[in-house]
């Protein structure tokens, strides 16, 4: 069994023991559910370095950047727990790390095409900052639906057993906030130093495609929550929805236009 299929087994390990800590009212299977992700997490960066040691390209394709991408987002997580100690996001990364995990574990070898220009590695750097932004958008995502259907029950008035293992809404709030001010920067300059790469190898610094251009509506939709949050004071329910909308429209970039209007930044092979 190689490190990745591992990795995939580990994540789904953890997977099933945040859902018993749903389930159930002992905190054994959160602690264990981190652990095991912890280990995970160590394993996969184990195996992404052999993978570059070999000469392989990273992120070339979409498994590839999947792969990284699930990373990037278990990371996050470990750094979100160990600040904030809100066991409960588990149960929402680990089976999201699992099934972004999937395609480079399962797919045949070569059924997706890996862009050799990619295994540049500024290429590499601008992709990491990139995946790290987003993976930290993420964390904001999933902390702004938490706080939205915790919000809509306490206003109901319908408080059960889930709602005692969620964060505090406050937490919450400062989860999306600090996710927020750190994911932003990253993805500043994981797109400066994308432009400079594109003028260097393609001749042109920016081109109006698709993705391109819903790349830099996803920036300045995040451009207006970080003003948002700093000048004007935004938080709570208004800030949750914004991290919603912005995360609604990653997904949308990455997919729907990676499929309908393939461009340079093609990984869908």
């Amino acid at each position: 069994m190689d490190l990745y299929w591992v990795t995939a087994l580990l994540y789904f390990i953890a997977t099933v023991f945040y859902m018993s800590h749903i389930w159930t009212d002992s905190r054994t299977g959160s602690r264990v559910g981190f652990y095991t992700v912890v280990l995970g997490t160590i394993v996969q960066s184990v195996s992404i370095v052999a993978l570059y040691l070999k000469g392989d390209t990273l992120a070339g394709g979409l498994d590839t950047t999947l792969y990284l991408f699930a990373l990037s987002i278990t990371i996050v997580f470990i750094g979100s727990q160990l600040i904030f100690n809100a066991p409960l996001l588990g149960a929402f990364v680990s089976p999201l790390a699992f099934i972004m995990t999937l395609p480079h574990v399962i797919l045949p070898q070569g059924i997706i095409e890996h862009e050799s220009s990619l295994s540049n590695p500024w290429i590499l750097i601008h992709i990491v900052l990139i995946l790290l932004g987003e993976a930290l958008f993420t964390v904001a995502f999933i902390s702004g639906l938490m706080y939205l259907f915790q919000e809509q029950r306490i206003k109901s008035k319908r408080v059960g057993s889930l709602l005692q293992k969620f964060p505090s809404l406050t937490t919450l709030d400062k989860i999306n906030h600090v996710c927020l001010i750190i994911g932003f920067p990253l993805i500043t300059v994981g797109l400066a130093l994308g432009l400079l790469l594109a003028k260097e190898i393609w001749g042109d610094a920016w081109v109006w495609g698709q993705k391109e251009t819903w790349s830099l509506v996803t920036w300045l939709l995040y451009a207006v929550l970080i003003h948002g949050r700093l000048a004007s004071g935004w938080k709570g329910r208004k800030a949750a929805f914004g991290a919603v909308l912005g995360f609604g429209i990653i997904l949308f970039t990455l997919f729907v236009i990676g499929f309908l209007a393939p461009g340079r930044h093609d990984f869908l092979g």
